[in-house]
């Protein structure tokens, strides 16, 4: 069967590589022409384990093309773009409607249009309302994407659900029937288009306040000597809360939560619905790297040309996304203050994007990627300009091995959740280091088992501050 996938990035690439291998003819496309080595297997401009695999095992069944004709020969047609946010913080769908518009008008046979990106309520009637203005024999469906990065393969093969919002039972029955010769979802949901379009921003808003409920209970553990660790234990052992997403620490980031949290806030606004759990629970995440940030402070009390080593500066674990990451914020607070950051990051040094931290190799094409990097953080041009200079200054400086990191640094923190942190024995990390100071930004370690080893730490829901008088 025919597929087309608009829009080549994590979510249109990794479902145009499936499909490709369970061997549909896939043709790809997207309004920047630099995805197209992606496509064809080469400089995957993001990391997701087993996604290049699949490229380069099925580049005679997934391509990348240009032509409107080739695009509009499938039988399905799937929309994954990501809309860019306005000056007003609301999403601009010119390109999606402009897709949209192009395809009605040169469609003469019955297909298929199923959104998968996530974009405001009522989007799809509007693309549904432009088909049936140019008599398109198009069906609009919303079937929203719930892939997590680091395992997009996995999610796509054996999802939790598959929603499909449909007109008719008819035309989402036929989306299901093609679904499950690839995929294995263990619930189907039918429903209107509008109840899909709400589901991904339900989902991803619950998790937000999940976060922030831990995080406003482990503040509670650290004013009333309660453990953190355990009361996330006890929470996640009943069926009815669950264990994910309730680790206390620096916050949720990343793209999908912050964005959907404030297209739910716009939503919200935009029919009167006040939606105050959600303001609570971004104001909570919105604060917790400040809070981090002042424990550092009353520690240190100046970290001015202190030499501290940072491990982890993605937003969470097997990822190299630093959109919204509250590690990389974090981090450049710490610049800000003057401190000098000797970094560890287990996909970066993999990857080879921060190849500069040997200054001899530091030229100008690399910098380039390392900028392609931070562009997407949602910072501005002048703080890019800030991390330049900050990373040829010798102020931010990367390392091969975490070990490496800690030599006669005056304290660690940890920003990212890889597994590979916690396998690092407490007594080596406050044996390299100069001062026994440890930030622990995502509740990796127990209580106990800082205390035990002698650090002044901090961590959400726990902490022993007080320095140790120096002779």
């Amino acid at each position: 069967m025919k597929i087309s996938i608009i829009g080549s990035g994590r979510v249109g690439l990794s479902l145009g590589a499936v499909l490709a291998q369970s061997g549909h003819e896939v043709f790809m496309t997207d309004k920047d022409s630099t995805k197209k080595p992606v496509v064809t297997g080469q400089n995957l401009s993001f990391y997701e384990p087993g996604l290049n695999n699949y490229i380069k095992e099925n580049q005679n069944r997934l391509r990348w093309t240009r032509y409107t004709e080739k695009i509009l020969s499938a039988d399905f047609i799937f929309l994954c773009l990501s809309a860019p946010f306005d000056k007003k913080g609301k999403m601009d769908l010119t390109e999606v409607f402009s897709w949209a518009q192009l395809i009605a008008e040169n469609t003469k046979k019955e297909k298929l249009l199923i959104i998968k990106s996530t974009f405001p309520i009522g989007t799809n009637k509007i693309i549904q309302d432009i088909a049936s203005k140019r008599q398109a024999p198009l069906s609009v469906i919303s079937c929203p994407e719930f892939l997590r990065q680091g395992q997009a393969l996995k999610d796509l093969l054996h999802p939790e659900r598959l929603v499909i919002g449909s007109r008719e039972f008819k035309t989402g029955e036929k989306l299901e029937k093609f679904y499950k010769k690839f995929s294995q979802p263990k619930e189907i949901i039918h429903t209107d288009p509008k109840t899909a379009e709400l589901a991904k921003l339900a989902c991803n808003s619950f998790l937000a306040v999940k976060i922030s409920f831990i995080n406003e209970w482990a503040g509670l553990c650290g004013q009333v000597e309660g453990d953190p660790k355990k009361l996330q234990l006890i929470l996640g052992s009943d069926s009815r809360i669950g264990k994910d997403f309730l680790t206390p620490g620096l916050g949720y980031g990343g793209y999908c939560l912050p964005k959907d949290i404030q297209m739910s806030l716009q939503e919200g606004k935009r029919v009167d619905q006040s939606m105050e759990m959600l303001k609570s629970a971004k104001k909570v995440n919105d604060s917790l790297v400040k809070k981090f940030f002042q424990k550092i402070l009353e520690y240190h009390k100046s970290v001015k040309n202190v030499p501290l080593a940072f491990w982890g500066i993605t937003f969470k674990k097997h990822t190299d996304d630093l959109r919204n990451s509250p590690a990389l914020n974090l981090l450049c607070r710490l610049l800000s203050a003057g401190a000098e950051l000797h970094v560890y990051d287990p996909l970066f040094v993999k990857e080879q994007v921060f190849v500069f931290f040997d200054k001899k190799k530091a030229q100008q094409p690399r910098w380039y990627k390392l900028r392609n990097v931070f562009k997407h953080t949602y910072f501005q041009e002048k703080s890019i300009d800030f991390l330049k200079q900050k990373i040829f200054s010798g102020k931010i400086l990367f390392y091969k091995t975490a070990l490496d990191s800690l030599d006669n640094r005056r304290g660690l923190i940890i920003g990212s959740d890889w597994e590979e942190f916690q396998q690092v024995p407490l007594s080596e990390i406050k044996k390299r280091l100069r001062e026994p100071f440890f930030v622990d930004g995502r509740n990796l370690f127990s209580i106990e088992e800082l205390q035990k080893n002698g650090f002044c730490f901090y961590q959400q829901g726990g902490f022993l501050i007080q320095k140790e008088k120096t002779s």
